[in-house]
């Protein structure tokens, strides 16, 4: 959610995430063909940063809607200034709280959730604030670093396996419906509100 692991500057973080190279290791179209997307679906790009996945998710969503959540203003108004060149009609920006999400409840199809679910303190609480956006039987993707040491990334101690998240998200009501390694650094789970 755009909490920074090292403390660094929200510039050099916007830097880092938006870097060309990053897409030979996380293409963003090859993340988001594992979604369950269907191009009318209304989806919440939870701790979208500076829309990394935004702008290909509102590609996908041809009559559908994305909406960019993200606790961090600057994220934000990059996200919106990207957004704003590519000409995405369908994206609406919203400022959110760690536990807070100011969506009415049960109205997104999707949620997309990208390197966010290590960070909050309470992550369960974390879980089941996000799971009330969705209608029943709503998808959610979650992408996260795998629990070893990487070149790049938070600190292992903070990184959640794939085991410890499966059990987090059914402790909260989710049901697991896959998770594959995306790469030697990033998995990504798929989950089904019941």
């Amino acid at each position: 959610m755009s909490i920074h692991e090292h403390g660094e500057p929200t510039a050099d973080v916007i830097q880092r995430l938006l870097r060309p190279e990053r897409t030979s290791t996380l293409d963003s179209f090859v993340v988001l063909s594992h979604c369950p997307i269907n191009f009318r679906d209304t989806v919440a790009d939870i701790g979208c940063g500076p829309g990394y996945f935004t702008l290909p998710l509102a590609k996908q969503l041809v009559n559908g809607k994305v909406y960019a959540l993200d606790v961090n203003q600057e994220m934000l108004d990059v996200c919106r200034e990207r957004v704003n060149e590519a000409r995405m009609g369908n994206v609406e920006i919203v400022q959110c709280e760690e536990y807070s999400f100011p969506l009415p409840p049960e109205t997104m199809d999707g949620l997309f959730v990208a390197f966010v679910v290590h960070h909050p303190q309470d992550r369960a609480r974390f879980l089941a604030a996000i799971k009330e956006l969705l209608k029943p039987k709503g998808w959610c993707s979650v992408l996260e670093w795998q629990a070893k040491e990487t070149e790049s990334g938070p600190p292992v101690s903070s990184r959640i396996a794939p085991s410890e998240l499966e059990e987090l998200t059914r402790s909260v009501g989710f049901r697991v419906i896959n998770w594959r390694s995306i790469n030697e650094d990033h998995y990504m789970m798929t989950l089904m509100n019941t």
